[in-house]
């Protein structure tokens, strides 16, 4: 199921119209680099990729495509199946209640999947006055609700802040 809480959507929307946003990824692109060294996909979709230029500057020969819900171009997931996706600063920015949804509908593309995701609350207020993190979650309960669907899912690196 896609994510379909319009009134986040919209507030991500008005962020993205009016600052630059969405690139965490790149952070990790060494890390990432290195998955699909060894993976050695044929098809890569960053799902969550806000205004991203990561998957530009990937050095791999294979069928790159982006998702983020608030991203007109972007809006629409392009692919049913793909060989491994990269899922960077996307999990805490979307309501607790709707994590087994996007998991499981991530599931149903691959059965790889690159994930950071931030343990405390982001500098980033929401139009709506919201912190733009809405799930903020221990790094152990990520992971058990990740090996919910990826089974073999372990923590690579693990920095846990105080929250703000």
């Amino acid at each position: 199921m896609p994510i379909v809480d319009e009134e986040l959507i919209k507030n991500y929307q008005e962020i993205h119209a009016f600052k630059d946003y969405g690139f965490t990824s790149f952070l990790y692109k060494d890390h990432i680099q290195a998955c699909i060294n060894d993976l050695k996909p044929k098809s890569i979709l960053e799902f969550g990729c806000g205004q991203s230029i990561l998957i530009d500057n990937l050095i791999y020969d294979a069928e790159y495509y982006r998702y983020d819900p608030a991203i007109p171009q972007f809006s629409t997931i392009p692919v049913d199946k793909a060989d491994f996706i990269i899922n960077t600063d996307v999990l805490e920015h979307i309501p607790s209640k709707d994590l087994d949804d996007v998991i499981a509908q991530m599931k149903n593309i691959t059965e790889h999947v690159f994930f950071n995701i931030a343990t405390d609350y982001a500098n980033e207020i929401l139009p709506n006055g919201e912190n733009a993190h809405c799930t903020v979650w221990p790094g152990e309960k990520w992971l058990e609700l990740i090996r919910k669907y990826y089974p073999e899912a372990e923590i690579a690196y693990y920095l846990e802040k105080e929250p703000v």
